[in-house]
């Protein structure tokens, strides 16, 4: 047996078979963005016994060269390109498939985006978040190809939701990486930071209600001129408070074309600080010409 396998392996032979597909020249900052083909049929001819150590060493490959692929290109596999990096007797007869590839190729970039935070905090009863809930770091870097880094405008955190939260948070929550192919993040987790303070209600009287735009050559009245409220928030965030941190007004630009007699005023409170029970309600405007 030995002997015959000898004698049949010094004959030659023309076999197809498949080897993988290997790219070149792409370049640090470029990356392909369509699906190419991991492997290409191509046919050889040799003596029996190099085609089975060919076979078996799979050290032969074909050689995709994209330098040239500005953007897109559909290149003909040549049977030049396939390289075996062993000197033998084999020769390529030709490819068998695919015939052609098609490239897209595009640059890479990298550019900065804000976090959003997708984490809810839900406080034991007469608790607060004071503020706003903080990101470290507060922005991130993505990297992919041009056309869909152009369509990025922020990274997300995944969805978290912290119950039964009574003292200072601080967690390590991973990133949403984008779903845009051949995209990266870096890095790919933040802290969170959220300053859980005992809750309190501090009621706040005679802040004046103010008008803003009024018209230059008139004074505008506000019917009453104060309004009192209570307002919600943190221990630590109230002790401090007073009426001169809450401001009240009403902007004629918005009401002057109104036919109703009473409006609303908008009122601003410091950050994470909530307000209630405002009293009164609506307000009634009065123009007198200037003197």
């Amino acid at each position: 047996v030995l002997i015959w396998f000898f004698v049949k392996t010094e004959d030659n032979y023309k076999y197809s078979f498949y080897v993988p597909l290997k790219i070149t020249n792409l370049g640090v900052n470029r990356t392909i963005l369509n699906e190419i083909p991991q492997e290409v049929k191509a046919t050889f001819w040799g003596k029996g016994r190099s085609l089975l150590s060919l076979m078996l060493r799979r050290d032969v490959s074909y050689i995709l060269d994209v330098a040239k692929v500005e953007d897109s290109a559909r290149i003909v596999l040549d049977k030049e390109n396939i390289r075996m990096f062993r000197r033998n007797d084999i020769e390529v007869l030709n490819i068998v498939e695919p015939r052609t590839v098609e490239v897209r190729i595009d640059r890479l970039i990298a550019k900065k985006v804000p976090v959003i935070s997708d984490c809810d905090i839900e406080t034991v009863l007469g608790y607060t978040v004071v503020d706003y809930v903080k990101i470290d770091p507060e922005s991130i870097f993505v990297r992919g190809p041009k056309s869909e880094i152009t369509f990025i405008s922020s990274v997300s955190t995944e969805h978290k939701v912290f119950k039964k939260v009574k003292r200072d948070l601080e967690k390590e929550v991973e990133l949403v990486k984008p779903d845009q192919p051949h995209v990266t993040i870096y890095p790919d987790e933040v802290q969170i930071f959220a300053d859980v303070q005992k809750l309190m209600e501090k009621p706040i009287v005679e802040i004046p209600v103010k008008v803003t735009n009024p018209p230059p050559s008139d004074n505008v009245i506000v019917i009453p001129s104060t309004l009192s409220l209570v307002l919600e928030g943190g221990t630590e965030q109230l002790l401090n408070i007073s009426k001169d941190d809450v401001k009240a007004y009403i902007d004629y630009e918005k009401v002057k074309k109104s036919h109703k007699k009473h409006h609303l005023a908008y009122i601003v409170t410091p950050p994470g600080i909530r307000y209630r029970d405002v009293k009164p309600t609506k307000f009634k405007i009065v123009v007198v010409k200037k003197r």
